[in-house]
């Protein structure tokens, strides 16, 4: 089913071939970030032309279980030590809900009793990729993330004319969602992510690679820390980041050192699986007895609009993305709850934009970006996260929630 919403949101993409689009111009980085799958990057010296999958996923395990081998190694030494809990954050995909997770994010770290931990690991996923890195650098950027509130369509995107349409990468122009970034990543706030990655915690997002249909995994503290000039990180942060969000059709793809890539939610909304190997080599290594202890933040309604689109190409397209939003990020939501209940050392919790949005239209909420529907979902998030009690979902609930249609 996911794959048959999948060529659904694509559908209206493909009345544009054969009218002369052209692939986008190619970012080099140059830096060692991980991909979990690419076979044509000659730049990057992480990924060789004709690497596989599994081998480029190696790499990406490698970067992850970096971040556990500095867990131990910053643990107290004690003559009887015992289980070590390593706090990881995965921010899912959502589109203009990702204001929920921003907002709480902002909420949590002014909490009076329970503020925000300091995460070994950061996960992101399209819109949870947007917010993944100003969580990272720490809450004196926090302010980075008021600009969701509120955020519309006119501060994403603009319509293309017909005329550029025909050799356009897609339906939208981004360059005000380009700027929007670009403005969020600070030389302090790059820094800092450079520090802390550097004191051993990881920040990674999650992209698709259109050319060989897989999933990939960049490394933005990599990025953030390499020798590159500041303008050069700042430049592949952002191209980075674009590619996890970067909705087919609506959004054009990024070209980054020879890959083509785009949504990481059309593989997984949320980012939190493939830890497990990192922690099970660990393990091994060190002989230390290493607990997950994961908490989800869902940047979804899971209520998919349930009135008729408009007409219009662009409008069909974007309720095709949508639906395929909610589908895969009901089943990001299980397998990853199921996945974590399996795992002895695992224990996991969640967060669901569950804002009552009835004083927005109907038709918002099942949009891109509406200012009513991002100030009501970030207002929402922000009081959650200030609760003294905050009203976590245990596993059970997280997967009722994603259960239901």
């Amino acid at each position: 089913m996911m794959r048959q919403t999948f060529f659904i949101a694509l559908a209206s993409a493909l009345v544009l071939s054969g009218c002369g689009t052209m692939r986008p111009p190619v970012n080099v980085c140059e830096v060692s970030y991980s991909m979990a799958a690419t076979s044509q990057s000659a730049t990057n010296p992480l990924v060789e032309p004709g690497t596989t999958s599994s081998l480029a996923q190696e790499f990406a395990n490698v970067s992850m279980a970096d971040a556990f081998r500095d867990a131990v190694e910053d643990a107290p030494v004690v003559s009887q030590p015992g289980p070590l809990t390593v706090e990881v954050l995965a921010l899912s995909a959502g589109g203009q809900f990702g204001a929920f997770g921003a907002g709480f994010m902002r909420g949590w770290a002014e909490n009076p009793v329970t503020p925000r931990p300091i995460f070994r690991l950061v996960t992101g996923v399209s819109a949870g990729a947007m917010i993944a890195p100003i969580v990272f650098a720490g809450s004196e950027f926090d302010e980075a993330l008021d600009g969701y509130r509120g955020l519309s369509e006119e501060q994403i995107f603009e319509r293309r004319s017909f005329t550029t349409l025909l050799s356009a990468p897609s339906f939208a122009d981004v360059t005000p969602l380009e700027q929007f970034v670009e403005t969020r990543l600070s030389d302090g706030l790059i820094a800092s992510v450079a520090r802390n990655h550097d004191e051993g915690r990881g920040l990674f997002i999650l992209a698709t690679d259109l050319d060989i249909t897989d999933a990939a995994v960049f490394n933005l503290g990599e990025i953030a820390a390499s020798d590159q000039p500041i303008e050069q990180r700042r430049k592949c942060m952002k191209e980075a980041m674009l590619a996890s969000a970067a909705i087919p059709g609506l959004f054009p793809p990024r070209h980054i050192d020879g890959g083509l890539f785009a949504d990481g939610g059309l593989r997984d909304q949320i980012f939190l699986q493939s830890i497990e190997q990192a922690r099970q080599d660990i393990i091994r290594e060190t002989g230390r007895d290493i607990r997950v202890s994961a908490t989800i933040v869902v940047n979804g309604s899971l209520l998919p609009p349930a009135e008729p689109v408009p007409d219009g190409l662009l409008n069909y397209a974007r309720r095709a993305a949508v639906i395929l939003a909610d589908e895969v990020l009901r089943d990001s939501i299980s397998e990853v709850v199921r996945f974590a209940q399996s795992q002895k050392n695992w224990t996991v919790r969640g967060m669901l934009a569950d804002t009552d949005l009835s004083q927005c239209e109907p038709t918002a909420v099942g949009g891109t970006f509406d200012a009513c529907v991002t100030q009501m979902i970030f207002d929402d998030g922000r009081k959650k996260g200030r609760m003294p009690k905050i009203p976590w979902l245990g596993p059970e609930e997280l997967l009722e929630e994603a259960a239901q249609l």
